[in-house]
Formats: C-alpha cells, sequence, structure tokens
C-alpha cells in the first residue's frame, strides 16, 4: 500500500475525533440527532482547523445507511464513497478554480433539480466560497435560498468578511477557533505513540508552536521532522529546531540578554550568525515577538503552563528574564519588534532593518517615556521659576555660557529711588503713594520668563523704530511661544505704523475676523511691544476706511484707577506679588 500523509491518514472519521472544535461538533450532532437540518452552512475560520472534514463528516452523517446520525458507521457505501471523495451525490467544488457565473450555472444550478442518484440528500461542498465573483453570487441566491429538499449546502472560507451580506443571511454561520498549544501536542502525542516514534514532550510542544493554531500545519511539520531525524533514537528539541529552521530560547534569550545591557555589538553579533548559519531573519522576529510575549505573560501571572505553552526547561529562564523590564518597557519591545517584521516582509534585503531596528531597541534604556517627561514638566511647573546659577566673579557661571539677565521695565511706581514725604509730593491733602515694601534684604527675583523669551534680538540692525520691522519680529515672537495661529492672523495686516506711544495696525476690510483675534490678544501683543522698545507702549488695532478711536484724557476721578490697572498688570508687579506676597497700596503718578 502506498504512504499516505500523516494529516490525510490521522484525519477524523467521527465527530469525536475532531479537537479543538468542540462546541461546533457539538452543534452538528444534536442538529443530526433531533432532524432540525438547515439547507445551507457556512463554516469559516483558519486554515487547518477542520473546516473540511467537518464538511465531510456531515455529509457523510446524512447520507449514511443508519441516518442521518451523528455516528456515522463508515462502512456503508454512502460512508466509503464520501470518504473517498467518490460519491455520486456528494460533490466537492473549489471555488477558487470555479469563479465564474458559467461554471456555477452548469456545477450547481443546473444540477440542483435533480434527485439524488443513491443517496438521501444531495450535497454541495463549496470550499474557498470567497473566491467566487459577484456574477457568481448573485446567481447562487436564489437557489441558496429555496433549495428543493433533498439539496444541503456546506461552504467554507478563511475569509469571511468578504461574503456578501446577502449570502451570510441565508445560512447557518459557524466559526472555527484556531486549535491551541497544548491541544496540539496531546494530538501528535497520539499519533507519534500509534507510529511508534519516540519523541519527547518539548520537542512536541515545539511543533504545536510552530503549526501557529492549525492542526494540520502541525501535522505537516511532525511529519518533516520525523523525514529529518528519523525514529531510530528520541526526537529532541534541537532535532525540532534543525528541522524546522527554528530559532530557539537559546539565541533569543541572548538577544534578550543583549537588549536588557543595552549592548548593540551584541545584537549585531547575533544578527551574523544567524545569517551565517542560514536562519530566516522574518522567523527570527517572529520568534522574538512570540519569546516577548512570554515574558509578559510570566511578570503577570508568573509561570502559568496554561498561558505559557513551553517546555519546562524554559521556564525558569523565562521567569529570569521576565524581571529584567517593567510591563510599560515589554509593551514596547514588542510593538517596536511586531513594527520591524512588517517592514522586513517588503524588503529585498532584510538584514539592514534587523540591525537597525534591533540597534534602535538597546537604546530604548536611554529614553523617557512620554508620560514621565511631562510628569516632570508639570511638577517644574507647579514649583515656579528659579532664579539663575550665580555667577563667578569674572562674569561667568562655571560650565555655562555667560548671560545677560533681561530686567523688565519698572512701573511707573519704580521710578522714584525713595518714596517722597507728603511735602515732596506737593499734595498735602493725599497720603503719599507706595508700594509694600519686600523683605529685607530682598533677593534678586528670577526673570520674567514671558519677557525673556520675549527679548529683543542680540544683533545691532534692529531699529525699534521702524514698525514694519517690529511687526515682523512680533510674528516671530508669537510663531516661537506657541501662538501660530495668531502669528497667521498677524500676516493679514496691511500696515503698521507708530503714533507716538500708539502701535497702530491696520487690516482689510476683508480681514474683520483677523483683526478681532488679533484684538482679543492685545495683552501678550503689548508685553512683547514693551520688550522689543523698552517702553511702555499701547496696541491699537482698525480696519481700513475707519480712523483709529481718539484716546481722550481720562477725567481727574479715573485717572488714578486707570494708573492703578495698568501698574497691577506689569509683569514686575505681579512677580512681586506673586514671589513675596506684595500688596499694592498706593501709587506715585510720573510726572
Amino acid at each position: 500500500m502506498a504512504y499516505q500523509v500523516i494529516a490525510r491518514k490521522w484525519r477524523p472519521q467521527q465527530f469525536e475525533d475532531v479537537v479543538g472544535q468542540a462546541a461546533i461538533t457539538r452543534a452538528l450532532s444534536n442538529a443530526l440527532r433531533t432532524g432540525r437540518l438547515h439547507h445551507a452552512y457556512l463554516f469559516a475560520g483558519p486554515r487547518g482547523v477542520g473546516k473540511t472534514t467537518c464538511a465531510r463528516l456531515f455529509a457523510r452523517a446524512l447520507n449514511c445507511a443508519e441516518g442521518p446520525t451523528p455516528t456515522p458507521c463508515g462502512v456503508c457505501p454512502s460512508c466509503q464513497e464520501t470518504l473517498t471523495g467518490n460519491s455520486l451525490d456528494v460533490l466537492e467544488i473549489d471555488a477558487a478554480s470555479h469563479t465564474g457565473v458559467d461554471n456555477i450555472r452548469e456545477v450547481i444550478i443546473a444540477t440542483v433539480g435533480n434527485r439524488p442518484a443513491r443517496d438521501r440528500y444531495k450535497v454541495f461542498i463549496i470550499d474557498e466560497v470567497h473566491m467566487l465573483s459577484t456574477s457568481s453570487f448573485n446567481a447562487l441566491l436564489k437557489t441558496l435560498e429555496e433549495p428543493p429538499p433533498h439539496v444541503v449546502f456546506i461552504m467554507a472560507t478563511t475569509e469571511l468578511h468578504k461574503l456578501p451580506e446577502t449570502i451570510l443571511s441565508r445560512c447557518q454561520v459557524y466559526e472555527f477557533r484556531t486549535v491551541g498549544v497544548e491541544v496540539i501536542a496531546d494530538r501528535l502525542r497520539q499519533i507519534a505513540e500509534a507510529e511508534q516514534v519516540p519523541i519527547s514532550r518539548a520537542a512536541l510542544v515545539q511543533i504545536a508552536q510552530a503549526g501557529r493554531g492549525s492542526l494540520r500545519d502541525a501535522q505537516s511539520a511532525l511529519e518533516q521532522v520525523l523525514a529529518f531525524a528519523g525514529t531510530s533514537t528520541e526526537i529532541d528539541e534541537a532535532a525540532v529546531r534543525d528541522a524546522l529552521g527554528l530559532i530557539g530560547i537559546g539565541w533569543l534569550s541572548e538577544v534578550v540578554e543583549a537588549l536588557h545591557r543595552s549592548d548593540a555589538a551584541a545584537v549585531l553579533l547575533d544578527v551574523e550568525r544567524l545569517v551565517r548559519t542560514g536562519h530566516d531573519l522574518r522567523q527570527f522576529l517572529r520568534e522574538l515577538m512570540t519569546y516577548l510575549r512570554h515574558l509578559l505573560v510570566a511578570q503577570l501571572v508568573g509561570a502559568d503552563r496554561e498561558l505559557l505553552p513551553v517546555a519546562d526547561s524554559e521556564v525558569a529562564i523565562i521567569k529570569k528574564q521576565s524581571r529584567y523590564f517593567t510591563v510599560a518597557e515589554l509593551i514596547r519591545l514588542f510593538s517596536l519588534v511586531a513594527d520591524l517584521e512588517m517592514q522586513v516582509r517588503a524588503a529585498e534585503d532584510p538584514r539592514p532593518l534587523v540591525e537597525v531596528g534591533l540597534v534602535k531597541l538597546t537604546q530604548l534604556g536611554h529614553l523617557k517615556p512620554l508620560e514621565d517627561i511631562l510628569a516632570r514638566l508639570d511638577a517644574l511647573l507647579t514649583e515656579g521659576p528659579r532664579p539663575l546659577p550665580v555667577s563667578s566673579p569674572g562674569g561667568t557661571t562655571a560650565g555655562k555660557r555667560p548671560a545677560t539677565p533681561v530686567k523688565p521695565t519698572p512701573p511707573p511706581s519704580a521710578t522714584r529711588p525713595e518714596r517722597p514725604t507728603r511735602a515732596e509730593s506737593g499734595s498735602p491733602d493725599r497720603p503719599p503713594l507706595r508700594l509694600a515694601p519686600p523683605p529685607e534684604p530682598p533677593p534678586e527675583p528670577p526673570p520674567d520668563t514671558a519677557l525673556l523669551a520675549a527679548a529683543p534680538p542680540a544683533d545691532d540692525s534692529f531699529d525699534p523704530t521702524n514698525a514694519t520691522e517690529v511687526l515682523d519680529r512680533i510674528r516671530q515672537r508669537a510663531d516661537e511661544q506657541g501662538k501660530p495661529f495668531l502669528a497667521t492672523q498677524l500676516e493679514k495686516v496691511q500696515s503698521a505704523r507708530w503714533n507716538g506711544d500708539r502701535f497702530e495696525l491696520t487690516f482689510g476690510p476683508e480681514a474683520k475676523s483677523q483683526e478681532a483675534s488679533v484684538r482679543e490678544a492685545r495683552a501678550f501683543l503689548q508685553e512683547v511691544l514693551q520688550a522689543l522698545t523698552g517702553r511702555q507702549v499701547s496696541l491699537v488695532t482698525h480696519l481700513e476706511g475707519r480712523q483709529p478711536p481718539a484716546v481722550s484724557e481720562p477725567e481727574p476721578d479715573r485717572r488714578e484707577k486707570l494708573l492703578r490697572a495698568e501698574v497691577e498688570r506689569h509683569p514686575a508687579v505681579k512677580k512681586l506679588q506673586q514671589w513675596f506676597g506684595a500688596e499694592l497700596f498706593d501709587i506715585n503718578p510720573p510726572e
């Protein structure tokens, strides 16, 4: 008898032989037992998990001489012919090679009305049904919705999302799941024992992992290992790695050690060894992703054998290396390796990508997470500004470039070095206007950070009397201090001019909204103007064709209120109040 491959030789003969799909086999068995049979079934799921097998088992169960029954006899002509694919009443159609509407009309629609040649039902098994064309689906709709009572459709697909909703609504949909590693390993052990193949449990686990949830792929991998290692001695993990081209935990743990030590040279040497021994770098990245996942699981839940399908000898290494990183670091490492694996897929030469990507991983220890940076920045803002370092006698700070402090223009109340007496003030009926004195000796306050950021440039080419230059510098300061919208609005200014201490900006009639936006930012702009010119100036905005509002002399009883408001807005006064709790009592008006 000719040799039969393991995947075909050990294909399930009963529903109870199907592994990893207990819910689906139970539902199908109950439907057969109770007679609640639907006319169209759709089996969806990954490759190699039992879709086509269950479709054939269901067809056998429908047409068995003792059926319909969930346990077909397997010996009647119907069971035998269905098993070998020779039944006239069970038609298997590969949709990948019968995509056209003419094929569907010829194979299905033209024959669906014919009675079964011998059996109870005429069963159409359509594999990879998502490959049918739109015209084929449309031609199949009416037949699929109201087939003759002796017809049953069983369709299988690996891409459920590609099927039209009109097809899905006419079928009972069963979604098959990937098979767990331990379940696959147990099934492989049964096959190995029946085939009298000595193989260790760790080797079986490795083969099951190589199947990636597909029992058929795992069975094919087992056959590949048997062809490589033979059956004379027990097959171990090393033989499985050599047969399947796997990397193994040895190399993976070395790479993780290098990442932990931030040893870029070591990872480059590891890549060189992988290439020299002929390993696939994409396979290496896939296994590294799986290994990082194991480290994350070990750190979160410990050595849970259900969540860690690895050999017993690997558990200790995984537990040790899981303590090298935090959960956040492991997640970041996994994400970067996953991105790198996707880039390698389309690369002609993956080696440079892998090398640079792994070197990048070694540098993660030198980087701070964005959350930590934001938290530190928030703490610094909460602490408030700090004074500049004290300069050395030579005028420079050790290890730093000399800095020229920018001092804010004092408010009107600070223009006199001493408080005037009542007689000096010339107002015998009014008490002297004064600021609350700071503590003695007052420490030098830190410079105003807002004015420091908006300080005029050190070059001598800037002319503060040139309104156009001043406007350009204002735009620059707005952009530097995170106000790009304001800088954009200032670009709509048609003209700028000085009118005494007034800086007037004129907008076109169509720029009404821009003028309003600039007017709302008047406080910020006046601070920048003061820093650029070194004096108190006012900002005036208006539209073209409209005269700027005239500034009338305030009434005597309002003069002090206006001066007080001006002083309270002054940055230096604000800092004195913030740092020393100073209180503004009175004001000495300027001469």
